[in-house]
């Protein structure tokens, strides 16, 4: 993979947070260990809307504070990472496989869903405007051997009606909420109504600490939406929160409630030199 500069990475809205994730990873490990830290604290300050980004600055920034070897670090870091997603895929298509599950639907794209839904059964898929990120998670799935049915997000309701359950990504894990593509949290408000179990499919490098604010999520451009010369306000956000309680957890460690995801936030630990950084909590 070729070098990618932090600037980059920031405007990359085409890629899931895992692969960003691992650009990153691949990405520090090609420049001077000097260039580390200004690299990372880019990242903090431009997409801190990136809770596994945030995640990285912040075990490099703790292990600084603590004297450690970071070329050591990074390297326990991608093997972390890695085998982090390879639990977090065997951990749903197990849990799939036990509650015999063989219809689901999920929404917008991220690569750890992809994985973890390849070849079982039939999946249907949400377009999830405006990027319509929809259209590759659909195009993968059917080339994975999966029976893929694309959805329009307003029509929701129908399909729903037919699946076992839902399974979405997810940017960010935080007290306030996990953050993910808007539409989601309709997603989850209908699916509760029509009786689907809705699961949230994303490693612990999504975790946000409590002492670190979650993102409002992103207003990107409304020629996107709708190129219009009237005096009509278009809005485009990217993501929304959903409350934790409308959903369940599956990450390396197993199924988790919303009451043991809140105990993982407050418990974290967090580097001062992101708290120093970090555009949210200087805004304050």
């Amino acid at each position: 993979m070729r070098f990618r500069s932090a600037e980059e990475i920031a405007k990359d809205n085409n890629k899931g947070a895992a692969e960003l994730l691992a650009d990153v990873i691949e990405s520090i490990k090609k420049i001077e260990e000097d260039e580390i830290e200004g690299y990372l604290e880019t990242l903090v300050m431009k997409r801190y809307s990136m809770t596994p980004l945030v995640n990285l600055a912040n075990k490099i920034f703790l292990s600084l504070e603590r004297g450690e070897d970071i070329g050591s670090k990074i390297e326990d870091i991608e093997d972390d990472f890695l085998s982090r997603i390879d639990l977090v895929v065997t951990e749903t298509r197990d849990f799939i496989k036990n509650k015999n599950y063989n219809k689901i639907l999920t929404l917008s794209y991220s690569s750890t869903v992809v994985k973890a839904l390849s070849n079982i059964g039939k999946v249907k898929v949400l377009e999830s405007r405006p990027k319509m990120e929809g259209r590759k998670t659909a195009k993968k799935l059917a080339k994975k051997g999966n029976e893929v049915e694309y959805w329009v997000d307003a029509g929701m309701c129908k399909p729903l009606e037919n699946v076992d359950c839902v399974m979405v990504g997810a940017d960010t894990i935080s007290k306030k909420g996990f953050l993910n593509k808007i539409g989601t949290r309709p997603l989850a408000i209908v699916s509760k109504s029509l009786g689907k179990k809705f699961y949230v499919v994303a490693d612990s490098s999504k975790i946000l600490s409590s002492k670190i604010p979650p993102s409002r999520g992103e207003s990107h451009p409304p020629n996107e939406v709708w190129d219009n010369e009237n005096s009509v306000i278009v809005r485009n956000d990217y993501f929304e929160l959903t409350q934790l309680k409308r959903a369940e957890f599956i990450n390396e460690n197993g199924r988790m409630k919303s009451k043991e995801i809140k105990k993982i936030v407050e418990k974290k630990e967090v580097s001062e030199r992101v708290l120093n950084i970090h555009p949210l909590i200087r805004e304050r």
